[in-house]
């Protein structure tokens, strides 16, 4: 044991254990997303983004307000963007269940110095998204923290691809980086340091065993420590942003966080060694803090290198991480490693007895909870729908399928299976035109019966109309017959039968008005004799 522990050291990335997202081209699969939560502790306003990616993701939105988060600002705010599909959630100070009751977070709120000052409820908003997922039946959630900007719903689409083969799959927050004080300051002081995902961006599938968020900070990596130690973590590549702060203004903030950063890094550090949180024992613990203190012990002997204007407070920040560490006992390490795992197993056989919710109402009232929503997330839709995400369009050539086009064929070998409208439009068009020249026909045959015998106007027109009509029943039944339309004349094949129907209807017209000349030349006509309006223009002959 004491050789396999005998070059422990922290690591400046933890890349290689995570799965990456290695589609460059072509559509990932389509994911529906249940919800969005927002563990939200900014004032309203920073739930924009939140509302503009749940409505492009047709999800549920999920808020949990506490400290300058208002239920109330936030249902306002919801009210302007007219989104109705959310549910706010008030959470009181202190709240607790026995439901998220859990022996780890006894040790960090006894030990002055080593967390209990954190005064953050994160994991506690966090821990109840899981649970109404499970109480719900959702299968895959996206936890985002309010001080998140710069996503695109095709990121979070993406990301939440990759559930299935992943059990959780996140993004990077690169700007301004995620990290602890010490690391931004182990950048600072010119050393590289990678930014690890984050509970902040992070894509969850609750249809397979959840972890559960530990009250400590770092509390998103051991969450997902197991999925990473299977090798089922993944990240999707893709960087978000976060609200830019100073993270060396308060030393207290790195006190706060150097026990969390201590577990966090010394249980990672056993993975890239192929071993993992069962093997950290006292030994493993000894010698990981020894590397640990030399890690802090560096980054002050560099405080000259960090810019000017940062070498003292990184000075003071560093230095009183290294004060806190040297208060935290191997003991302490392996004490609170064997409460996790054990809390582990009593959450994950918590969430397989959870009865199923008919609502969120009801889910929330059985965690002693209630809804603030003032009316906007009162829709009965918390069982999960068959909701299909559109394609995700990825970098790359696009794939067309075969175009047929009309252009470089001849006119008169071009024969289109038209859509129903075109067919019909087609047939009606062609219909009117034999009708037209069926009545030509009868128009002749009856002027020249009218040389023979005198015919009034209405004998020629009720024989043009029975002869249509004949016309029309054969012509109807030539049509029905029909299994395509052919088009002989592309652009102008409409004009032209316009234009064929108008001549043969100017024709018909013409040859009436001569056969009622024909019968009125003999008679007199009290009216006087029949001339042509002079507002009318004749069509010109054809």
């Amino acid at each position: 044991m004491t050789h396999q522990f005998s070059d422990v050291r922290q690591y400046d990335t933890h890349g290689e254990l995570i799965g990456r997202d290695d589609r460059s081209t072509g559509h990932a699969p389509a994911r529906a997303l249940d919800a969005i939560i927002v563990p939200a502790s900014r004032p309203a306003v920073n739930l924009d983004h939140a509302i503009t990616l749940a409505r492009a993701a047709h999800s549920r939105l999920v808020v949990l307000c506490s400290r300058d988060a208002n239920a109330d600002d936030v249902n306002e705010l919801l009210a302007a963007r007219s989104f109705h599909r959310a549910t706010v959630i008030d959470l009181p100070g202190e709240y607790d269940h026995p439901l998220l009751e859990f022996s780890t977070s006894w040790i960090t709120r006894r030990l002055p110095g080593l967390g209990s000052d954190r005064a953050v409820d994160l994991s506690v908003k966090r821990n109840i998204g899981l649970l109404l997922a499970r109480k719900l039946r959702w299968q895959r959630i996206f936890f985002m923290d309010d001080d998140i900007r710069d996503v695109h719903w095709s990121e979070v689409r993406r990301t939440v691809s990759m559930l299935g083969p992943y059990r959780s799959a996140g993004m990077r927050v690169t700007s301004f980086p995620d990290n602890s004080v010490v690391c931004h300051a182990h950048r600072e002081t010119g050393k590289f340091q990678d930014v690890n995902i984050s509970g902040s961006v992070l894509a969850v599938d609750c249809a397979v065993p959840v972890d559960f968020f530990p009250d400590i900070y770092n509390e998103d990596w051991l969450f997902f420590y197991h999925d990473a130690a299977r090798r089922k973590l993944g990240c999707s590549g893709l960087n978000a942003t976060q609200l830019r702060y100073d993270p060396f203004a308060d030393p207290d903030r790195a006190v706060g966080q150097e026990f969390g950063d201590v577990l966090a890094e010394g249980l990672y550090a056993l993975l890239h060694r192929g071993a993992n949180a069962t093997q950290a024992s006292r030994d493993y613990w000894i010698r990981f803090l020894t590397a640990r203190r030399t890690f802090l012990d560096a980054i002050i002997e560099r405080c000259s290198q960090a810019p000017e204007s940062l070498r003292i407070k990184i000075f003071e920040a560093v230095t009183a991480a290294r004060d806190c560490s040297a208060q935290i006992a191997p003991e302490l390490c392996e004490d609170y490693v064997t409460r996790w795992l054990q809390d582990r197993d009593c959450w994950q056989q918590r969430l397989s007895e959870l009865a199923q919710a008919p609502s969120v109402e009801v889910a929330l009232k059985e965690l002693e909870l209630t809804t603030a929503d003032g009316g906007y997330g009162q829709e009965n839709d918390f069982e999960r729908r068959e909701r299909e995400m559109p394609p995700i369009a990825l970098p790359g050539p696009a794939v067309i399928g075969e175009v047929v086009t009309l252009f470089g064929q001849t006119d008169d070998d071009i024969t289109l299976a038209a859509p129903p409208v075109r067919v019909a439009v087609d047939i009606a068009g062609t219909f009117c035109v034999m009708v037209a020249m069926a009545g030509a026909a009868a128009v002749g045959a009856v002027a020249t019966m009218a040389s023979m015998a005198r015919i009034t106007v209405l004998d020629a027109v009720g024989a043009v109309g029975a002869v249509s009509l004949m016309a029309t029943v054969a012509a109807a039944a030539a049509i029905h017959g029909q299994g395509s339309v052919a088009v002989r004349r592309r652009s102008t094949l409409a004009d032209a039968r316009i234009v064929r129907a108008r001549t043969v209807t100017t024709r018909i017209r013409r040859a009436i008005e001569r056969g009622a000349r024909t019968d009125l030349d003999s008679r007199p006509d009290p009216a006087g004799p029949l001339t042509p309006d002079p507002g009318i223009t004749p069509p010109p002959t054809t």
